[in-house]
């Protein structure tokens, strides 16, 4: 089992949670709300979330006030909360007013109110919309816009999106998503890792090398699979936000990462057509993430409908026989036996569709709070935090 790097006190998440587990496209103005820069590095959410948190009665255990169920921030946050295509609510481009140390209410700053929205997976990857007019920028190799719109928002290089569908091939590429993802992440942990250090935090570059020189999964040994798989669980497992990205910009939650990547797969396959040549949806184009017959539009998509139609596909896929795989079923296999069975550390016994809700305000929460130097006094909020979340996925997970 490989050490997890320090950053982020990921050590500290994943037992902990394991514990308590158990237990159209036209650029516009900003005032329009269909153009703008998404929101810069920065922990607003945590922030937001420890200050609700001292907050909390600690008399009144039926009331989590000031914490909002996920349904009301996707009321306060999007203009058309029941289309998977809508944008931002305009009150988040209106105002500025500073955070009042008292407030109950969903935060005034709207750098804080978009930067959760980012969070919450309630943008998008359209460009013209989700930043600067030229976004995403040159298009790597022969990527398309609705490919490169994707992969850009994810921060994972074309050379590990490319090297993992080399090895993996088309017949699983929920699973090529997961596998892209765990080789960025370990990219990363390179990079921020002095050399001095990398042993004993775990950080085996010559893993990386090995899989990038590999010409077929053959050539990968069940010994670094078995690693990366452990840095995507990492991964998944500790819940940070407003981390930075490639370029300086605001890192996408992992989970929201890895359905992007698969997006941008699918997107690439022939006989994709939902969206226009500027990313925009067409009017053919799906409206219902879980629909796989008829796809959706990813780049005009929220990143939450995008991991909607990421869980639905991967649930498909896996359910395939071994017979509806094209390429060599034993590979096929491998990543089936090295990556299926990937959960975050808080799902503990729950259901694998626990997983669903990963991108929901009482799950988030939960984690930041975790993850956040709580005062002794919040201690009982924080624990009614983590019911909270168990109620929601017991119920759903149940039915």
């Amino acid at each position: 089992m490989p050490v997890v790097p320090n950053p982020g006190a990921r050590w500290r998440v994943c037992v902990v949670l394991a514990c308590l587990a158990a237990s159209s496209g036209s650029a516009a103005t900003p005032t329009g709300a269909r153009f703008h820069r998404p929101p810069p590095p920065g922990n607003e959410y945590a922030a937001w979330t420890l200050r609700s948190l001292a907050l909390m009665n600690a008399y009144d255990l039926g009331d989590v006030s000031p914490f909002h169920p996920d349904a009301e921030w996707t009321r306060e946050y999007l203009a058309d909360p029941s289309s998977i295509y809508s944008d931002l609510h305009p009150r988040l481009f209106s105002g500025n007013r500073a955070e009042s140390a008292d407030a109950t209410a969903f935060p005034e700053s709207k750098r804080t109110a978009r930067a959760i929205a980012w969070d919450l997976g309630l943008d998008k990857a359209l460009p013209g919309y989700q930043t600067l007019p030229d976004y995403p920028g040159p298009t790597p190799g022969n990527l398309t816009l609705a490919v490169a719109a994707n992969l850009d928002k994810t921060g994972v290089a074309p050379i590990y999106y490319e090297k993992a569908y080399a090895l993996g091939g088309n017949d699983l590429f929920t699973l090529n998503a997961e596998f892209a993802v765990a080789l960025q992440t370990l990219h990363e942990w390179v990079e921020a890792t002095p050399w001095a250090d990398r042993d004993a935090f775990g950080v085996d570059e010559d893993a990386l090398r090995r899989v990038m020189s590999a010409r077929s999964l053959d050539e990968v040994s069940d010994h670094d699979l078995v690693y990366l798989a452990d840095i995507l669980r990492a991964e998944l497992s500790a819940r940070s936000t407003g981390d930075a990205a490639a370029g300086a910009r605001r890192a996408l939650p992992a989970p929201l990462r890895i359905a992007r990547v698969a997006a941008a797969y699918r997107a690439s396959n022939a006989g994709y057509d939902a969206c226009h040549s500027d990313g925009s949806r067409k009017e053919a184009a799906g409206s219902l993430p879980e629909d796989l017959g008829r796809p959706i539009c990813f780049s005009d998509a929220t990143d939450r409908a995008v991991y909607r139609w990421y869980r639905a596909m991967r649930r498909h896929q896996l359910a395939q026989p071994p017979e509806a795989f094209h390429g060599d079923f034993g590979q096929v296999a491998r990543l089936i036996d090295h990556f299926a069975d990937v959960r975050p550390a808080w799902a503990g016994a729950y259901t694998e569709e626990a997983l669903d809700w990963s991108n929901h305000a009482e799950v988030v929460e939960a984690q930041l709070a975790l993850d956040s130097p709580v005062p002794r006094d919040a201690d009982t909020g924080f624990y009614r935090l983590v019911e909270r979340t168990n109620l929601l996925i017991c119920r759903t997970t149940t039915r």
